[in-house]
């Protein structure tokens, strides 16, 4: 009976260690999990940004969700069809362009306060902008003001 409890308590003394040292790794492995959704969102509001300072209102509009909701100075856009309509006035020639003063990350969403720079040089400031990325890559959410 000894010798084969002896293998089991051996077990149990060990097993602590073990899990102790797969701890860090699981640690560092969700960090990184963590380190790249960030930088997915990252990357997905830097794609925003180009596709508005390109001039191309189709590829900023794909850069939503198609149930995404917009919430900018008391409008409320749902869906493409409607944030098209909301932003297609920055999409005229002689719009003004965007310039980002600040851009990170507060919690799960990406921030940028930006300014507009109009064709005589003339900038108006400010505006603070919070992001919600879905896994996917796209805007599930925007909530905009001027400030």
């Amino acid at each position: 009976m000894r010798k084969a409890l002896a293998p089991l308590a051996l077990f149990a003394a060990i097993a602590p260690a073990i899990a102790l040292a797969q701890e860090p790794v699981q640690k560092a492995s969700e960090t990184a999990s963590a380190e790249a959704q960030q930088a997915a969102k990252i990357a997905a509001i830097q794609r925003h940004v180009d596709a508005y300072r390109s001039g191309d209102l189709d590829a900023f509009v794909a850069t939503f969700a198609p149930d995404a909701i917009v919430r900018a100075d008391g409008f409320v856009a749902m869906g493409r069809d409607q944030i098209r309509a909301l932003y297609e006035l920055n999409f005229i020639p002689g719009a003004p362009q965007l310039k980002v003063l600040d851009s990170g990350v507060n919690g799960e969403n990406i921030y940028l306060s930006v300014s507009y720079v109009f064709e005589g040089g003339q900038e108006m400031c400010c505006s603070y902008s919070e992001y919600e990325v879905r896994a996917d890559g796209k805007i599930a959410f925007l909530q905009s003001g001027s400030g």
